[in-house]
């Protein structure tokens, strides 16, 4: 037996036979992940609906050039929205960002006029607008819009929010102006179902967002507007953008100053109100009143909230509330039906008009025992409105001085009839002043003088004298027809005319005698002797 040793081989880790598989899974994993790599980042959208949208054809543009495509539409889990599954090309990945913006093109007609003409044999597709904001996380979710933003998310400029409460609202892509400059858009609008009022934002561009401060109003420009106010006829005219369907307005309000430019920041925090009209912001301003309880006996008939009051032209104030009611309030006053009208006097209208510090309502208090009192008067004669009027009536210093100081908390000013009721009072009392007259005595005194008059005319002198008049008009035309020239009298007044004529031209010479010497009658003339002929040498 032989002892050998045995020898020791190391076991090969890797078979050769293991080359190829590795190799094919290498290659696998780079075929993989170059694809992955060349797809470029994916994204979702949401819309209401995929209207034209085909997965696979529709594509994803951004100034006109392809970046991207939707893969695949479905609907959400709970059947209301649409899903839309979208991937860029790798080298346009850079346009998705955080606030980046997708909308829907396809053939519109809008304010700007007619577009996505192009789209009626194209189809369809996706405009993006590249963000600003970087977004890191790798599923990105957007809303599809429908129509395309107003602005350019580059844009410069100031995003502000408005909310106003009147029914009639602003489109979107309606202009925003200042004096007739428009300097922005409207790109929100949207109705708060839980506030139940309109909500807007809006863009000004630069430079006009230097105007944007905390003094500034907003106004809804209706388009043409006719006011028919006491003032009379006021037609306001807008500009051709806003002339179809309006937009909205901004400014100061009168004898108001901007103010201090603030941090831009700050402002687009702040809500500004939507006003209905620009009177409403000046009638906004005065936020200090106090309120009266009027008790109307005729008709309110065109009197509305917002109605003025005033005293002899000047405003003092503002109806409040036509009719003003309160739970369990009697509107019946001193046996009589009354309406309470409520009314604000507003001492902030008058700080220019008072020489002194005077507190008005209290004036008006007082003054009442002098007969100031309140009248519904009308404004306007075309329109039919109304306006309260105070002013002084001295028949009425002691009437009405019996009711209450205040109703139902509320100072009150008593009240007169005006307008067609005091013209029906004055032509009651006119009629009553006509039945007073003695008519009977008068007309019995009428019977009187008409008998004596027909007495008198029945008389022989009254019927003789037509007759005498008759035959005085027949003397007097005969006398007429005598001196008419071809009678007798005229020829023979005309013949002594001749002869005072020849009468006149004899005395001449003597007049002409008498004229150049007046004591002609009295010393007769020096004889003239008969000229003499000299003799030659004689000077």
């Amino acid at each position: 037996m032989s002892n050998k040793i045995a020898k020791v081989s190391k076991i090969k880790l890797l078979s050769p036979i293991w080359i190829v598989p590795i190799i094919t899974a290498i290659v696998g994993i780079w075929i993989l992940y170059t694809h992955i790599a060349g797809q470029g980042k994916s994204f979702t959208l949401t819309s209401a609906d995929a209207s034209g949208i085909i997965a696979g054809k529709t594509v994803i543009r951004s100034r006109n050039v392809d970046v991207g495509i939707i893969e695949k539409v479905t609907l959400s889990d709970d059947f209301k929205r649409v899903i839309l599954k979208g991937r860029l090309k790798p080298e346009m990945s850079e346009l998705l960002q955080g606030d980046s913006i997708f909308w829907i093109v396809k053939p519109q007609i809008g304010r700007e006029g007619v577009s996505g003409l192009g789209t009626l044999f194209s189809g369809v597709y996706i405009e993006l607008m590249q963000g600003t904001q970087d977004k890191t996380e790798s599923h990105h979710v957007y809303e599809l819009l429908d129509t395309p933003p107003m602005a350019s998310i580059n844009t410069e400029g100031i995003r502000l929010n408005l909310v106003g409460d009147q029914t009639a609202i602003v489109s979107q892509g309606a202009p925003v102006m200042f004096r007739g400059y428009r300097v922005g858009n409207v790109e929100k609008a949207e109705f708060d179902v839980q506030n139940k009022n309109m909500k807007y934002q809006i863009f000004i561009a630069k430079p006009y967002q230097s105007l944007v401060t905390r003094n500034i109003r907003f106004w809804r420009d209706v388009g043409i507007n006719l006011d028919l106010s006491a003032r009379g006829a006021n037609l306001t005219l807008p500009s051709f953008d806003t002339l179809l369907d309006g937009g909205i307005n901004f400014d100061v309000p009168d004898g108001a100053t901007f103010g201090p430019v603030e941090n831009q920041a700050e402002l687009t925090k702040i809500t500004y109100q939507l006003y209905a009209d620009k009177k409403s912001i000046q009638d906004s301003q005065y936020t200090v009143y106090d309120e009266f309880l009027l008790m109307f006996s005729d008709s309110i008939t065109g009197l509305t909230a917002g109605s003025s009051v005033e005293y002899h032209g000047i405003r003092l104030g503002t109806v409040s509330h036509v009719p003003y009611f309160q739970p369990n309030m009697q509107f019946i006053s001193s046996n009589q039906y009354t309406i309470p009208v409520l009314i604000r006097i507003e001492p902030e209208r008058l700080p220019q008009l008072l020489a002194e510090k005077i507190d008005i309502s209290k004036k008006i208090i007082e003054e009442q025992a002098n007969g100031l009192r309140a009248a519904i008067k009308s404004a306007n004669i075309l329109t039919g409105a109304m306006y309260i009027d105070l002013d002084f009536y001295p028949e009425e210093k002691q009437a009405n001085l019996h009711l209450p100081s205040e109703v139902y908390g509320f100072k009150t000013i008593a009240t007169v009839p005006a307008g067609l009721s005091q013209i029906q009072a004055k032509l009651v009392q006119t009629l009553d002043n006509f039945n007073k007259l003695p008519f009977d005595k008068t007309i019995d005194e009428l019977n009187r003088s008409i008998v004596a008059l027909n007495q008198l005319l029945a008389s022989k002198d009254m019927q003789a004298l037509p007759k005498e008049m008759r035959e005085s008009l027949q003397t007097l035309d005969k006398t007429l027809r005598s001196v008419q020239p071809g009678s007798d009298l005229n020829r023979s007044f005309k013949t002594d005319l001749d002869k005072f004529d020849r009468l006149l031209d004899e005395f001449t010479p003597l007049l002409k005698t008498l004229n150049d010497k007046s004591n002609a009658l009295i010393f007769s003339a020096p004889a003239k002797h008969d000229p003499q002929p000299k003799a030659k040498g004689n000077k």
